[in-house]
C-alpha cells in the first residue's frame, strides 16, 4: 500500500509539475557525457510530457478522468480483519499460530512414522496380540497425540502472552475447543500416513512434502487475506486453513464463540475423514 501511493504521488508530481519539467528538460539539455542518442530521446519525452500536460490543462475531460503519472497495476481496499478497531493486525499472533499448527502437524506426522516402525520392528504383532480393540489402539493415539498438541498450544501461547503480549482477545471457551480440535486432525493426520505409507524412509520424504503444503496454503507463512479470492477460497479445503483461522480469531482477532463454531466443526470433519481412511487403509496384520 506504501508503494502505491508513494509511486502515484512522486510520479503524479513528476509528471504535472511544469516547473519540475521545465528543470528536468534543461538539465538534460545541458548533460555533458551523456550518449547524443539518449539524450535525445530523454529530452523528446520529457518535451512530449510537457506538450501533454498543455493540452491536459486546456482540456481536463479529454483525460476521462485520468491522474497524471504511474498507477500501480492492482488496487487497494480497507477490509477489517478484527472485532475492534483499535485492534491492528498483530504479526506476532499470526506468526504463533502459523508456527505451532505447522510443528504441531510435524508432530503427527512422526507419531505416525512410529507406528511403521513398530510395524516393521515386530512391536505392532505383540501390541495385536494383547487383549485390546482396534478401536482403542486407535483411540489411544489420537488421545496420545491431542494431548500433546493441547499442552504445546498452551506453552507456546502462554510464552507468546509473557514475552510478546499476544492474548486471547476473543473466546477463551472457543480458544481451547479449537486446540482440542487441532489435536485430534493431528492425531487423525498422523494415522493417515502410518495407513497410507509402507516404510519410514519412503514416507517419510512425501509426508514433509504434504504437511509443509498444506500449512502453506493455510495461512500459516502468509496470512491468508493477502492470498488473491480464488485462493482463498480454494483453501477452506485444506484443515491448516480452518486452524490458523480458528487461532487468528480467537486471539489478536477479538472474535467471538460463534467465529470459533466453524473451524472446530471443519477440523473436527477432517478428523473424522483421516481416521476413517486410516483405518480403511492401514494393514492390521501387518
Amino acid at each position: 500500500m506504501l508503494t502505491q501511493h508513494v509511486m502515484e504521488s512522486v510520479s503524479s508530481e513528476g509528471f504535472s509539475s511544469p516547473k519540475v519539467l521545465d528543470d528536468a528538460v534543461k538539465e538534460a539539455s545541458g548533460a555533458s557525457g551523456m550518449n547524443p542518442a539518449d539524450q535525445k530521446s530523454l529530452v523528446g519525452m520529457l518535451t512530449s510530457v510537457q506538450q501533454w500536460n498543455k493540452r491536459l490543462s486546456a482540456n481536463p475531460q479529454a483525460a476521462g478522468g485520468a491522474r497524471p503519472g504511474i498507477s500501480m497495476p492492482y488496487t487497494v481496499r480497507e477490509e477489517a480483519i478484527t472485532a475492534r478497531k483499535d485492534a491492528p493486525y498483530n504479526a506476532y499472533g499470526h506468526s504463533f499460530a502459523g508456527m505451532s499448527v505447522q510443528f504441531i502437524l510435524m508432530m503427527g506426522m512422526e507419531a505416525g512414522l512410529v507406528l511403521l516402525l513398530q510395524r516393521q520392528g515386530g512391536i505392532w504383532k505383540r501390541l495385536r496380540a494383547a487383549p485390546i480393540s482396534r478401536t482403542t489402539i486407535v483411540a489411544a493415539r489420537v488421545t496420545s497425540a491431542t494431548i500433546d498438541a493441547v499442552v504445546i498450544l498452551a506453552v507456546v501461547f502462554g510464552f507468546a502472552r509473557l514475552v510478546f503480549g499476544v492474548r486471547v482477545e476473543g473466546s477463551m471457551l472457543g480458544f481451547i475447543l479449537i486446540s482440542v480440535a487441532i489435536g485430534l486432525m493431528t492425531g487423525a493426520f498422523g494415522l493417515l500416513i502410518a495407513g497410507l505409507g509402507k516404510t519410514v524412509e519412503a514416507t517419510r520424504g512425501l509426508a514433509i512434502l504434504a504437511t509443509l503444503l498444506m500449512v502453506m496454503l493455510g495461512g500459516a507463512w502468509v496470512p491468508a487475506f493477502l492470498f488473491p479470492q480464488w485462493l482463498q477460497k480454494i483453501t477452506f479445503a485444506v484443515p491448516t486453513r480452518w486452524a490458523v483461522e480458528g487461532l487468528d480469531g480467537t486471539t489478536w482477532r477479538g472474535l467471538g464463540f460463534d467465529a470459533a463454531i466453524g473451524p472446530i466443526a471443519a477440523l473436527l470433519g477432517f478428523a473424522v475423514l483421516f481416521t476413517g481412511l486410516a483405518v480403511w487403509r492401514f494393514e492390521w496384520d501387518g
